[in-house]
């Protein structure tokens, strides 16, 4: 009996070894249909609190469904007109630092190369005119590289119209799925599974609430620096400081990056610029590395390195979408992987605890 049981556990284990790859390849290949359907299912855990409120007041289905839907279609409108007014914006302004962005890293070149010399180290290895030759052909286009990042972001919002008929299915089969469960299983297993599932809900709850919270403090306290210190594209930098602050580690490290970048590219290296960069440093450092633990905890019970390993994971499966829903998601499966068995090997080695 014992060594049937082991056998089982194996062939479970190797089924799961050859399944993964190919739930990978599915994943990545629809990423158009997985996406919408994911953000979908976060919304509905996000609006829970809502649903469940407005179900208590007696009020129909169809009138929570509607309430809802234009909640979500009329915060995806306005976001949508902001990031593509800032884009616009960015793309139109940003043509004017290409110079000043060429004659910087030029100086840089010539700086490091000085010194080169003068402490008699090697630098045909460095390129450097080959550097030099590369940034003032006009092959690296500051234009060009907003454009495609902003792209990124615009594309997110454009799949609205697939992650509102996800919701209206969400929404419709949330009452009649606690109806099939009671059919096709025990009190036990489904008791389990409704605790499973509320977890996860709390979960993504928490952690979306407090982190919308620190990213958009972070993001007005960066706009309020870069006013007082006269830094164009405010709104722009705002929207990517709240954002980007959404991915794990190198999220805000970019969005403090960019404001910076556009300091140096207006005045040049001077004090100015030093504590204008410490500044914002000091904002993000203050924020996520304080605030933000001290309030969030350790709520998605993740190690820091697996955190990580799930920012590289979905960023390369789904892009930049990926990685502002890395962190919740790769929770959930750990949550849904300990529902099915408490003592796996996967849980053990990604759980905080």
């Amino acid at each position: 009996m014992i060594e049937t049981v082991k056998e089982l556990r194996w062939i479970r284990i190797l089924l799961s070894i050859i399944a993964l790859p190919v739930l990978v390849i599915i994943l990545k290949s629809q990423k158009a249909i997985f996406i919408p359907l994911i953000i979908a299912i976060f919304l509905s855990f996000v609006f829970a609190p809502l649903t469940a409120y407005l179900k208590k007041r007696k009020m129909p289905m169809v009138l929570i469904l509607l309430i809802t839907l234009v909640i979500i279609a009329g915060f995806f409108t306005l976001a949508v007109m902001v990031i593509y007014t800032a884009a616009n914006s960015l793309i139109s302004g940003i043509p004017n630092y290409q110079a000043s962005f060429t004659r910087l890293v030029t100086q840089a070149i010539d700086y490091i190369s000085t010194y080169a010399t003068k402490w008699e180290l090697t630098t045909d290895q460095l390129s450097l005119i080959n550097i030099s030759q590369f940034l003032t052909s006009g092959f690296v286009s500051i234009p060009s590289v907003i454009k495609n990042t902003m792209n990124a972001f615009i594309g997110v919002f454009w799949n609205l119209f697939l992650i509102l008929i996800y919701m209206i299915l969400i929404l419709f089969e949330s009452d009649k799925l606690q109806h099939r469960l009671k059919r096709v299983m025990t009190d036990e297993n489904k008791q389990s599974t409704y605790d499973a599932i509320s977890n996860i809900q709390l979960q993504i709850q928490k952690y979306i609430t407090v982190k919308s919270l620190i990213s958009l403090a972070t993001a007005l306290v960066g706009m309020g620096i870069m006013l007082a210190y006269g830094v164009d594209f405010i709104v722009v930098c705002g929207i990517l400081l709240f954002v980007l602050n959404f991915i794990p580690n190198i999220g805000s490290v970019i969005a403090t990056g960019i404001p910076i970048t556009i300091c140096a590219l207006q005045g040049g290296f001077d004090f100015r610029l030093f504590s204008f960069s410490l500044l914002m440093i000091g904002t993000q450092m203050l924020f996520g590395n304080i605030i933000e633990p001290r309030v969030q905890g350790n709520r998605l019970n993740l190690t820091p390195i697996m955190v990580l390993i799930s920012l590289i994971f979905w960023g390369w499966l789904w892009g930049v979408v990926g990685m502002l829903i890395s962190v919740p998601l790769t929770s959930a499966i750990n949550i849904i992987i300990k529902q099915m068995d408490s003592k796996n090997i996967f849980s053990a080695i990604i759980s905080s605890e």
